[in-house]
């Protein structure tokens, strides 16, 4: 039992879903919006499953990692596509899903039979994304907004890449910390793409 692991996955889990409703209620219809919203529910729901397995419940880990593993390679890139959406113009419903079933699929198989490098690749590819769509959008009524995005994304590249999930930074369990990146990651970028999607 990891009790501050499970309580920074519970923050996670609040923040990510918190984003994904903001996202969601400025939706109306934008297809590559409530796909951001998706994948922010889904970072929501893999810090969810990741309290009951912190909390002893090892009997989850068939179900809590392929979520983690699917919201790492296809709901960080659902928000990619939405900001890429919101930045470079319409991504309509049936190439949205064309892209979708792509991403679950590559996520089926590199879950089955590990990719190497494919997860932090899919999820710079999202991130850059991100982060060139608030450069762009980093001007009158969407400057905020824009900070927010390319906050949310470097906190995003600083937890997964510098932080890391193995061993501890002066005391704390760097997971812990990755978790509080996250929340703070997830936070920012469903602000932002409420504001600029």
């Amino acid at each position: 039992m990891q009790i501050s692991t499970a309580i920074s996955d519970l923050i996670l889990a609040i923040f990510a879903v918190w984003a994904g409703l903001s996202v969601q209620s400025s939706a109306k219809g934008n297809v590559s919006k409530k796909g951001g919203a998706y994948g922010l529910f889904l970072i929501g729901l893999g810090a969810l499953l990741g309290v009951v397995f912190f909390l002893g419940g090892d009997w989850i880990s068939p179900i809590y990692r392929p979520i983690v593993h699917i919201a790492g390679v296809v709901g960080v890139p659902w928000v990619g596509i939405a900001f890429f959406n919101a930045g470079f113009g319409k991504i309509n419903g049936k190439t949205w899903n064309l892209l979708s079933l792509i991403l679950l699929v590559l996520a089926i198989l590199s879950y089955l039979y590990p990719l190497g490098l494919y997860a932090t690749l899919i999820g710079a590819i999202a991130l850059i994304a991100v982060l060139v769509v608030c450069v762009q959008k980093y001007k009158g009524s969407h400057k905020t907004a824009a900070l927010y995005g390319i906050a949310g994304a470097l906190l995003f590249i600083l937890s997964g890449l510098v932080i890391g999930t193995v061993g501890t930074i002066a005391g704390f369990p760097r997971v812990d910390l990755f978790h509080y990146g996250l929340a703070a990651a997830s936070y920012s970028l469903g602000y932002s793409l409420k504001r600029i999607g």
